[in-house]
């Protein structure tokens, strides 16, 4: 009879209860939601800024940035800092620390090689211009590129802390973690990259960025 008082037909029996989520996992899962909203805010902002470039071209006094050869070798060095990053996180599912402080390191060495590259080519461009920045094209790609690269050094002190980690003593769910969401930065700044430079630095694509735009 007692068992007939204690039992609750009415609530459904959906088997085990999920275990809850300890308190560093629910840090993870906030750092990681912030990173994408980040990213959202971030992709709108430079969305904008491209849409403004195509609005100023359609002016008479716009002419072409003059080309510099060296962005193309910086594009190298953002992909190959990308691909470090990529391989650091399949080494730090494997395990692999050893292999994964390399990676690491080696994309932040590949990282600081893109900004001062990027720095070298707003000298020559000032160089090619000889100081005349009544050009508005030049104004728009030194705030361009210039953002970028404060995002890239902003990024970097979350990849020192992975490095941090990586040569401490962080559990390897931790050091992943921490990986992942330099690699998911890096694989982000890298497209923002490809598709600023594609469009408005990499020649003379100004029908396509107008269509892409709107404005034709």
């Amino acid at each position: 009879m007692s068992t007939i008082f204690t039992e609750h037909p009415w609530i459904a029996d959906n088997g085990p209860l999920t275990p809850a989520l300890s308190g560093a996992q629910i840090a993870m899962n906030s750092r990681r939601s912030a990173l994408k909203v980040l990213l959202s805010v971030v992709s709108v902002f430079f969305l904008l800024m491209i849409v403004a470039y195509g609005g100023r071209m359609l002016y008479q006094d716009w002419r072409p940035t003059p080309q510099i050869n060296l962005l193309w070798a910086n594009t190298g060095l953002l992909l190959l800092s990308s691909l470090c990053l990529q391989a650091g996180l399949m080494w730090a599912r494997a395990g692999k620390t050893q292999w994964v402080r390399g990676a690491l390191v080696g994309a932040a060495v590949l990282t600081v090689l893109f900004l001062a590259g990027q720095l070298a080519a707003w000298q020559q461009l000032i160089g090619m211009v000889l100081g005349d920045f009544s050009n508005p094209s030049v104004g728009f790609f030194f705030m361009i590129t210039g953002v970028h690269g404060l995002h890239m050094a902003g990024g970097m002190i979350a990849l020192s802390r992975a490095i941090k980690r990586a040569f401490g003593q962080a559990d390897m769910h931790t050091l992943e973690h921490s990986v992942s969401n330099c690699a998911l930065y890096w694989h982000y700044l890298l497209g923002v990259w490809l598709l600023v430079f594609g469009l408005l630095f990499s020649g003379n694509n100004f029908e396509v960025l107008l269509r892409i735009c709107g404005f034709i």
